[in-house]
This record gives C-alpha cells, structure tokens and sequence, in this order.
C-alpha cells in the first residue's frame, strides 16, 4: 500500500428518504426496501414527474447527541433556511457531533476577537478547521418561488432572497456554525459532485492545509421546470409505468429505462490521522485516495476509457490494486446506456477479479439524489464496512448482458467482512470521479 494511506473519517451525517440520520439511514440499507413513491403531479404534467424519493418534514430540532451549544445555535439557523439548506446543515451536525469535536466559541462572529490566539481551548485549533461544500445549484424550487413572487410584484422578493441564491451560504453558515475558519470553497460537478467534495477535502487534510475538513453535500430540490427538462432529455424512468413506485428505479436491470429523482443530503467528517489520534477519536474509515478527471464534453453521454481511466487513477492515488477491492458502489443510474457503460468499464478495471469484489447501487434504495447521490452512496460505503454487509440491488431481476459477469448484489442484504469499496460518480459535463474507501482495521 501507499504510503500516503488517506485520511480518517470521523463523522458521518445524512438526511435521505430512505431514513433521516444515520441510524435510521443503515437500518434502510440492510433492509433494502426503496424509498421511491408516487404522488400525481400537477394538472398537465407527465406522471412520470410524480415518482421519487422524497424526505419527509425536516426535524424541528437537532439530531440525538448534538452538544447543547451546538443546538443552541443550529436552532435560529434552521427557522429561517431554505429547505435544501435546512437538511445539509442537520447533517452536517450529525457528522459533526459524531466525531466528537466542539462547539463553536459563544462569541457574536462565531470566533475570538480580532488579535486573539485561536481557541486552541476547544482542543481544534480553528484555523485548521475547514468546509467543502459539495454542489451548486441546489435550490432550484426557491428560484421557481422567487420568480413567481417578482412577477407578481418585486416589493415580494425578500432581502435575504441575496443571500439565499449563492452557493456560499451554506459555508458561511457552516463555518458560523462550527467555528471554522480554515479554507472552505464550493465545488460543482453534477451528479458527481458528492465525490469532487470529498476529493477536495481530501487533498485538502492529506496535504496539510487543514487538520479537518467538513465535506457537505446539500440536498438538490428541483422544481417541475427542471424535472420536465430531465423528461425532455429523456433521463427520468417511470416513463410507461408509475406503480409499483418502489420498483421503478432499476439499476443495471434489463427493464432500466431512466433515473428516479430522490431528495438527500450527506455530511462526512474528514481528519488527519494524526490530529484524530491526539484527540482520542476513533476513525469510521479511511478515505484513501480519489481521482476527478474530465472526458472532453459538456454532454450526459458517458466514456467508457474515462470511467476505466478514473477507477485505475483513485486506485493508484489509494496505493491499491484492483485485485483488492471487496465492494464497488456503482453511479448506476438505471439509465440504459449509462449502466452499460459503467458494467464494461468494472469489467475492464476488475480483469480477472471481476467476479470477486460485490458491486451494489445505493440508488436503488434512495432514487438518484443528484448533487448529494455521491457523498449519500460514500456514507452508505462507510457503514457498510463498519457493520459487515452489502446493502441489496432492491429492482434487479434480470441484469443487463454487460453486467452479468459481475459479483451483482442480490435483492437482499448479506453478511461480508469487506475492506476496501470503490465509489464511482458521473456528472454532466464529462465529469468521471471514484474515491476509495478502507475499513480502519484495514492493512
């Protein structure tokens, strides 16, 4: 292995229909029933809008275990956030009580007075302490309501509209929230974008800009206007048949015919093994390398020498061999020609393994959250290797013929010791990433 052998995972956060925090979230894995259902959408629209994943009513208040002055200050926080807003910043408390860190300083900017020392008091030295915000454009029904507002009279877009719209807003709240005055940055990438966060963070504590990194994925709320943009295109299945709902998100399976919308969002604590081992925390996992690499087009069409090309480079930055990997969770939209491609691409990076690591698809479970699919599918990773299991393919009956010499999850869970995962995600604009995942316990 590498000498460069990753970074601790200390904390994990999600919000997902499939189950709201970690807890309710790995209970969902393992007993594999997806979360997709249907609601007729309104007068005029395809039924297929109607199918997804959604969360429920966000919690009034903060996830069980949460430092009291931490709640304390999450409390007005969520009062007045935008929906997608309000379920990142839950997650994010939840990795970031998970891994035992501390509350913010209680001073009116969130930090010491100018000229004073960092509050090296709290045992996190805050200008070691950083945030990655992992996706853009999240709040698309928020602009759909704002523009209604404006054409019905400008004096109804509220001032903090300004703010709401950029992406930076939740950094700067989460670096309020936490006390965190490190590097923090937003990173785009589409349905990839889960993992270019992670890969950021990573570079990020691996190269010693930072001691911790919080990595947020927010949730993506489309509004009818875009998803009749994903119909037009003819990505979202459903297309012939709404019901079963919980059936129509069918990765790798011969009757895929497009992705099913699903509302999430995820938060991972990331540290350096040294800063984690002088406070006394216990690692969840290892984030031991990831690659984010481009294939030359602003198109949905996938490559498959770019996918083969970005699993070989997270595996090289990981110091591993593909011979080694116990469980790949694939990108596995349950789009045709992407599930194609992504079976050939394992195909061809497994070799003579391909039968050997389990290769499993979370959207199954949790319809394809966009922005936030890639860090929810990493924290799923994660708790898979904790806990010894592989979360089923819930819709797989008959697997396409690129996918059938693959070691494919079945419709149930099982019991295996695994070590090392392999996380694949493709965005719009040729964006091909994979980070890889360790046991702590793992050589």
């Amino acid at each position: 292995m590498s000498a460069r052998n990753g970074v601790a995972v200390t904390g994990l956060g999600v919000q997902s229909a499939l189950g709201a925090g970690l807890a309710a979230f790995t209970a969902g894995l393992r007993a594999g029933v997806p979360a997709v259902t249907f609601e007729p959408p309104a007068d005029d629209l395809p039924p297929t809008l109607g199918v997804a994943a959604r969360l429920g009513p966000s919690p009034a208040g903060p996830p069980p275990g949460t430092d009291p002055a931490t709640a304390a200050r999450l409390a007005p926080l969520l009062r007045r956030a935008t929906r997608s807003k309000r379920y990142a910043l839950l997650a994010a408390v939840e990795a970031w009580s998970q891994a035992g860190l501390p509350a913010a300083p209680d001073t009116d900017t969130g930090h010491a007075a100018a000229g004073a020392p960092a509050p090296e008091t709290r045992g996190l030295d805050a200008t070691r302490a950083g945030v990655v915000v992992a996706g853009g454009n999240q709040a698309h029904q928020l602009y759909q309501e704002m523009g209604g507002k404006f054409r019905a009279s400008p004096a109804f877009v509220r001032p903090s509209y300004a703010l709401d719209l950029w992406d930076t807003d939740l950094l700067g709240t989460a670096s309020e929230l936490f006390g965190a005055l490190g590097d923090g940055l937003t990173t785009g990438g589409a349905s990839a974008a889960g993992n270019v966060g992670l890969v950021t963070g990573l570079r990020l504590v691996r190269d010693g800009y930072l001691d911790v990194c919080l990595v947020i994925a927010p949730m993506t709320e489309l509004s009818p206007v875009e998803r009749m943009a994903f119909f037009n295109l003819g990505a979202l299945g459903a297309k012939l048949v709404q019901e079963p709902a919980a059936e129509r998100s069918r990765p790798f399976d011969a009757e895929h015919d497009g992705f099913v919308y699903g509302e999430g969002a995820a938060a991972l604590l990331l540290e350096s093994p040294r800063h984690a081992a002088a406070r006394g925390a216990t690692p969840l996992a290892r984030l031991l390398g990831g690659a984010v690499l481009l294939h030359g087009s602003r198109l949905s069409t996938p490559s498959l020498p770019d996918e083969v090309r970005v699993m070989r480079a997270a595996l090289a930055d990981a110091g591993l061999d593909a011979g080694q990997l116990d469980q790949v969770n694939a990108h596995a939209t349950a789009t045709p020609l992407g599930d194609e491609v992504e079976a050939e691409a394992l195909r061809e990076v497994l070799g003579p393994h391909v039968a050997r690591p389990w290769v499993n698809a979370t959207k199954s479970l949790t319809g394809h959250c966009l922005g936030a699919s890639a860090a929810i599918e990493a924290v799923a990773c994660v708790q898979q290797l904790r806990h010894g299991f592989v979360h089923p393919n819930a819709n797989l009956r008959q697997p396409v013929p690129a996918a059938k010499p693959l070691r494919l999850a079945g419709r149930r869970a099982v019991e295996a010791e695994t070590r090392y995962a392999l996380s694949n995600a493709f965005g719009f604009g040729g964006i091909n990433t994979s980070v890889v995942l360790a046991a702590p316990a793992a050589p």
